[in-house]
């Protein structure tokens, strides 16, 4: 955990000292798929005797997210994202800083294709009651598609995978020693989440 909040903290003071240079700030919105991996197992133990379940899943629901930032020049930008995302199994409220690199594909760069890395907090929300809302660290990078309308206005299409670093685990049953005795442990873990998004954002 301390190297995660040394990552966060050396992105956060990079952010801050970069916009200071920058020659054009940016808000925008985006819309886009959401996929979650998820792996849980449920262990039973009956007079000692253990079993084990185990099961894999993956959700794909909508993604919304807000971003604010600054192009430092015509081939680096910073920015942060807020997004949201809810699925059967939990409700994700993350805010993400990152860092891309702009190529431009046309002589007059109203088209680049843009790769970075992101790293950020993920605040999860179980559906089940039995599980506390937890925050847990995320990073990862991303990769796509921009196009200029003019100085002002332009829109994206990307992709971002960011690895989760997500447990949480209950245990429930009787606690004391008596014949046929059930106890159950439930865990389950968040390994990665991927979003294909399209968004537009705003220079000023």
């Amino acid at each position: 955990m301390k190297k995660q909040t040394i990552v966060i903290a050396t992105l956060l003071s990079s952010a801050m000292a970069m916009p200071a240079m920058a020659a054009d700030w940016f808000i925008g919105g985006g819309i886009g798929a959401q996929q979650n991996k998820y792996e849980g197992s449920r262990m039973h133990e009956v007079d000692e005797d253990f079993n084990a379940e185990y099961a894999k899943d993956k959700e794909t629901n909508v993604l919304y997210e807000l971003r604010f930032g600054a192009y430092i020049d015509d081939n680096n930008r910073v920015y942060s994202t807020y997004s949201y995302n809810s699925d059967d199994h939990s409700r994700q409220q993350s805010l993400l800083l990152s860092y891309d690199y702009l190529v431009g594909l046309t002589a007059d760069n109203k088209l680049n294709w843009f790769i970075g890395a992101t790293a950020g907090v993920n605040h999860i929300s179980p559906a089940t009651n039995n599980v506390d809302s937890k925050n847990s660290f995320v990073w990862g990078g991303q990769t796509g598609l921009m196009y200029k309308f003019n100085d002002n206005v332009s829109t994206e299409i990307g992709y971002r995978y960011l690895k989760q670093d997500y447990d949480a685990s209950v245990s429930y049953g009787n606690p004391e020693p008596a014949p046929h005795n059930i106890g159950i442990t439930e865990s389950a873990s968040l390994n990665d989440s991927q979003q294909l998004y399209l968004s537009v954002d705003y220079r000023f």
